[in-house]
Order: C-alpha cells, then sequence, then structure tokens
C-alpha cells in the first residue's frame, strides 16, 4: 500500500498532463466552434459524466478500483489518439461522448484508491489532508508543465500538438497497472449493501449536516471551477494575450493552484480549519468580482487569487467528506460530487456559453462572484462551525 501512493501521485500528474488543453478553446475556433458550441459540447459531456458517474463508483467499489481505474484511463487515452482526425462538429461530438465514459470511470475512484491505501499503510507521520494535497498539487504540476509545454509545441501546428498529447495520454494506463489494489475494509454492522448505501444517502442528504455541507460544497465548487476554466481562456483572448503565453498563463494558474492544495495541511494547522475556509469563501467573491471590475491584465493577477483559494478549499472539502464516508461507499460517493459537478454545468455552462457572447465576460464574471457570495453565506460558513471529524 505504501507503493501505492507515489503511483497515484504519478497517475495524478499524467492524468492532467494533456498539453492540448492549453489552447483547448483557441483550438475549437480555429474549427468553426464559437463559445456558444463550445459550451454546448461541454454540456453534453457533462450529461455523459452525468449518467456514468454513480454507476462507475459503484463499478469501482465493487469491481474494484484498479480494473475500473485501468479501463477509464485506456478509454482516455483512445478517445485522445482519435481527436486528431475530427475536425468538425460531429467529430468532436464523438470525442467529447467517448472521453465522458472515459472521465466517468476516473472521476472518484482515484482519490477512493488514493485515501485507501492510505488508510491501508498506516502512516503515522502523514495526515489524510497532506495526502489529499500532494496528490492535487501533482495534478497541479501536471497541468502546469503541459501547458509550457503545450504552448511551444502549438508554435509548430495544432496537428504536432495533437499527436504529442496522443503518446502522453497513455502514461496513466501504464502507471495502473502497477498498482495493488487495496484491501477491503469490512462493514461492522451486518447489513446487505443495499441497506448500508440507502444509510449512507441518507446520511449525506439528511442526517449529517456536515456531510451534506461538505457534499454540496464540493459539487458548487468543482461547478464554478469547471466554468472559470473554460472563461480563463476566453479572458485572456479577449485581453489580447500572445496564443503563446496561454500555456504560461495556465502553467502559473496550475502551479498557484497546485501549491495552495500542498499547503492546506500546513495552514490548517497555523490558522485553524474554520478561519482558513472563512477566507477560502471571501478570496472567490473578491477574485471573481476583481476580474469583472479590473477587465486586463489587473484582473489576470485576481485569478491568481481565485487559483488559490480553489486550492486550499477542494482540499478542505474533500478531506470533510472522506473523513465521514466509509471506505465500502467512498469511490460512490466522490462519483455522487462530480455527478452534481456535471449536472450543475451542465444546466450552467451554456448559460454562460451565451451570456458571454450576448452580454460580455465582466457582466458573467459578476454574476459568478455573486454566486459565489450566496454559497459562502448558506454553505461554507455553516460548515466552517461544523467540527469534520469524528
Amino acid at each position: 500500500m505504501t507503493k501505492n501512493i507515489p503511483l497515484l501521485y504519478g497517475f495524478s500528474f499524467f492524468d492532467q498532463f494533456m498539453i492540448v488543453m492549453a489552447v483547448w478553446v483557441p483550438f475549437f475556433a480555429t474549427n468553426g466552434i464559437g463559445m456558444q458550441q463550445f459550451m454546448e459540447l461541454q454540456a453534453i459531456f457533462a450529461i455523459v459524466i452525468l449518467c456514468g458517474e454513480v454507476p462507475s463508483g459503484l463499478l469501482s467499489d465493487l469491481w474494484g478500483r484498479k480494473k475500473t481505474l485501468l479501463l477509464g484511463s485506456t478509454l482516455k487515452a483512445v478517445s485522445f489518439t482519435l481527436l486528431p482526425l475530427w475536425d468538425s462538429y460531429e467529430g468532436f461530438l464523438f470525442y467529447h461522448l467517448t472521453m465522458g465514459i472515459a472521465l466517468s470511470m476516473i472521476s472518484g475512484g482515484d482519490v477512493a484508491f488514493l485515501y485507501d491505501s492510505y488508510r491501508a499503510a498506516d502512516d503515522k507521520k502523514a495526515t489524510g489532508t497532506a495526502v489529499l494535497g500532494n496528490a492535487k498539487f501533482a495534478a497541479q504540476l501536471g497541468t502546469t508543465l503541459s501547458a509550457i509545454l503545450g504552448g511551444l509545441v502549438v508554435t509548430l501546428s495544432y496537428g504536432h500538438l495533437l499527436w504529442a498529447n496522443a503518446v502522453l495520454s497513455w502514461i496513466p494506463a501504464l502507471l495502473v497497472l502497477g498498482l495493488a489494489e487495496p484491501p477491503a475494509r469490512p462493514s461492522p454492522a451486518k447489513k446487505s449493501r443495499s441497506e448500508q448505501f440507502r444509510e449512507m444517502l441518507s446520511s449525506i442528504m439528511a442526517r449529517d449536516t456536515a456531510t451534506r455541507l461538505a457534499f454540496f460544497n464540493l459539487v458548487v465548487w468543482g461547478s464554478i471551477g469547471l466554468t472559470m476554466f473554460w472563461l480563463n481562456q476566453k479572458y485572456w483572448q479577449e485581453t489580447e494575450v500572445p496564443l503563446a503565453w496561454f500555456g504560461v498563463l495556465l502553467a502559473a494558474f496550475s502551479l498557484v493552484d497546485g501549491f495552495a492544495a500542498r499547503s492546506a495541511a500546513r495552514a490548517t494547522k497555523r490558522y485553524g480549519w474554520r478561519p482558513l475556509l472563512a477566507a477560502v469563501g471571501v478570496m472567490q467573491v473578491v477574485a471573481c468580482l476583481g476580474m469583472a471590475y479590473f477587465f486586463g491584465w489587473a484582473g489576470i493577477l485576481f485569478g491568481f487569487l481565485y487559483k488559490i483559494g480553489r486550492g486550499l478549499g477542494e482540499v478542505l472539502f474533500l478531506e470533510a467528506l472522506n473523513e465521514r464516508v466509509s471506505s465500502a461507499f467512498r469511490a460512490t460517493v466522490i462519483s455522487m460530487t462530480q455527478l452534481g459537478v456535471r449536472g450543475t454545468f451542465m444546466l450552467v455552462g451554456p448559460l454562460v456559453g451565451y451570456g458571454t457572447d450576448a452580454w460580455g465576460l465582466p457582466s458573467v464574471l459578476s454574476a459568478i462572484g455573486i454566486l459565489f457570495s450566496i454559497t459562502f453565506m448558506f454553505l461554507i460558513l455553516p460548515l466552517a462551525r461544523k467540527q469534520i471529524r469524528h
């Protein structure tokens, strides 16, 4: 189990090492896909993941973390390998369908695999917050370096970029082959799996307020984060940032996000969980309103504040949820959060795309800042008043 942890850090790194993502929005624009169509594709992508999240989480819990993760990683590699062949809306639609299935299999299972391995290794020196933060840092470091590489390779051509990305996409599947399946933890209650599952759902949705708040914070956090990821590229485009610098900016954003996530455990010890969580909520509101009202390079600087808050917050919410969910359903529950993320984005994404084309980015970012204010009042502050550990 101890060997699993560095392998899963490597998986987190290479799973996000997608060099094409640094110029994803401009790439689609060169193929005649506007922002509204782009967000439509992302919404369809979200629907596919929405339909696959919970079944894939159950599959991971029942069939095994390793098998499900390997199947998802392989399908993801196949999807990227076929991507250079598409140049139409229909082709990109096929890509999003297959990639959606792949990511639904990976989502939840990787975090559950890591947390189960950490528990099985029984390392007294490590904490769950530190392990999750390190994995998040590895993922963001992968995004950082891939963004820099993508910005360089795209200066040759999009063809070079797509084929290089296809080759690199097979590395995560190779890493999964070296993992050992973590041992299943027996349930102390003598109940059927369906009864345990119903109790787990009841705990999340009704009985346990802290678990419910952590769950819904992750849903809102993830859906807005997904929206902001694409809006950032549009923001840079409208700020007339040179295309080659897209990779540098994405790398810088990802690195800040990763360092913030890695610092979550240390920051919690120094400042306390509750004050840190409250500060994270304030950061998001200030960052989005700053990007809206100081549109341009000053707004890009506010984007870094957003990434600091996101890096810290995601780790805190994940730790709160993982501490309160049993191993038997951990992948399922994490997949359910991703189901919520994709379901919310399915509704919000096209609206954001339409709003961006119709009213401009400043108006959309102001609306997101207001949404973060509501989230802060009704989800983050109530969670900050709860005790997250048993």
